[in-house]
């Protein structure tokens, strides 16, 4: 098929559709070297994007490009798209179950384990974290240990689009999942790498995955983690509709796995458990609007994909990218002549191993190479 895909970061998306053997045409806000090189024709998508613009531009390019179907990538899957088919869940449903106040009352009645989750700060207890109703990445996101820590105008109740959830210790990992609307299958159980130190991320800040969970992670939890991760994943993403590739995020707590959210989308895990199963998730994602469901892959090994976040602002050089290209374990590749501003992703860092310890330590070594390669490119 002809597709294309539309959202703020898409490289991840875009090449596995094009290892799949579907025509790939692109836009995002970054318009990676790598993105290109797996792509037909790529577009840079203007910054700031509202919602209305960014529709008439999506209309644009259907008009443009007259693709098979389009696929909302993060940050557009609320957008409404006509005269195409559409590979996402409706806006309708993503707009809800991104809202991460709305499904942690919907958890509650169904009897998932959650989050105690309110507008109202007395309503929860402290430590709490307050963050974005809406948003991914764990932007936003603010740890408050005590009261005084509270702005005075967040004492009554906190910022317009702002929630806050009581604070558990624990491990994050999340599930991919794949459904049909009716009936879904897990196919990668994952550990999240969240405020990682070495990759230079803020304390809640996404900063990629490792393919598949071990379950020593959680060491005081004697459950059978990853079937019971699964279990709940698969009943959350059944009973709420979705169809397609679809994340549930979990903390691995003491009293054992607690829903974090659900991510009505591609995931950013898509390049470790693509390099960890050997399959396909973009073709799973297609398949399921069709009523078909992958079978339960077995991991072949363990993998990683680490973001490197720039630790000052930075102005990519043409020897810097011609480093990274040499590099195959490298991706989401700046083009020369890209500003990055501090704390914002530099690119990605990608690894394998026979374990998680092998998979990791590879990791950390690569990031340390590129970070080195960024501050040296003068």
């Amino acid at each position: 098929m002809k597709i294309l895909i539309v959202g703020y970061s898409v490289r991840h998306i875009a090449c596995s559709a094009a290892k799949a053997g579907h025509k790939v045409f692109a836009a995002d806000s970054f318009c990676d070297l790598d993105l290109e090189a797996c792509s037909n024709g790529i577009t840079l998508l203007p910054q700031p994007l509202d919602a209305l613009k960014a529709e008439s531009l999506i209309q644009t390019y259907i008009e443009k490009i007259s693709p098979d179907a389009v696929v909302l990538g993060p940050g557009l899957e609320e957008s409404r798209v006509n005269g195409v088919r559409v590979l996402n869940n409706p806006p309708e449903k993503a707009a809800l179950v991104s809202d991460k106040l709305w499904l942690a009352n919907w958890l509650e009645e169904r009897g998932f384990p959650f989050i105690p989750t309110a507008e109202y700060p007395e309503n929860v207890s402290l430590p709490a974290v307050i963050k974005p109703r809406k948003g991914a990445g764990g932007v936003g996101c603010k740890l408050v240990k005590k009261a005084t820590d509270l702005k005075p105008e967040e004492e009554v109740k906190l910022e317009e689009g702002m929630i806050i959830q009581d604070w558990l210790s624990g491990t994050p990992a999340s599930v991919s999942v794949i459904g049909t609307g009716r009936d879904s299958r897990a196919i990668a159980v994952n550990e999240q790498l969240i405020g990682t130190h070495w990759v230079g991320a803020d304390e809640f800040r996404y900063s990629g995955n490792i393919s598949p969970l071990e379950h020593s992670l959680s060491t005081s939890y004697k459950g059978t983690l990853q079937p019971e991760m699964a279990r709940v994943a698969e009943a959350i993403v059944s009973e709420l509709g979705l169809v397609g590739s679809n994340g549930v995020d979990f903390l691995l707590t003491e009293r054992g796995p607690v829903v974090v959210e659900v991510n009505p989308r591609f995931q950013g895990s898509l390049d470790a458990v693509e390099m960890s199963t050997g399959k396909n998730v973009f073709q799973a994602h297609v398949d399921a609007f069709g009523g078909i469901l992958p079978e339960g892959p077995v991991p072949k090994l363990v993998a990683g994909r680490a973001i490197l976040f720039a630790d000052e602002s930075i102005k990519i050089g043409k020897l810097l990218t011609r480093w990274i290209i040499g590099k195959h374990w490298i991706t989401d590749i700046p083009r020369s002549g890209s500003d990055i501003k501090k704390s914002d992703p530099v690119a990605s860092v990608l690894a394998t191993g026979r374990d998680r310890a092998e998979a990791l330590n590879l990791l950390m070594e690569r990031t340390a190479m590129l970070r080195t390669a960024t501050k040296s490119q003068s």
